[in-house]
């Protein structure tokens, strides 16, 4: 058992070609007409009061704890 454990460590793990690389990131990545990618999303809390009150418009936060995976 510990020869074929330490057999497996002595292969090489196989490698990505460039080509595969750029076939597998195209097929990924989120589509580019999704809607949530319209919205003006800001990165600061100051930037969105900012946008909110001149718009008039609410604020919707998005906070979590933990792994956002729920795998905490």
């Amino acid at each position: 058992m510990l020869t074929l454990l330490f057999l497996a460590l002595l292969q090489e793990p196989p490698r990505l070609s460039a080509d595969d690389f750029a076939k597998l990131h195209k097929d990924l990545a989120p589509p580019k007409d999704e809607r949530w990618r319209a919205i003006p999303w800001q990165l600061t809390m100051l930037g969105a009061r900012e946008t909110a009150a001149k718009e008039k418009k609410p604020i919707f936060l998005w906070s979590m704890n933990g792994h956002p995976g729920g795998c905490v």
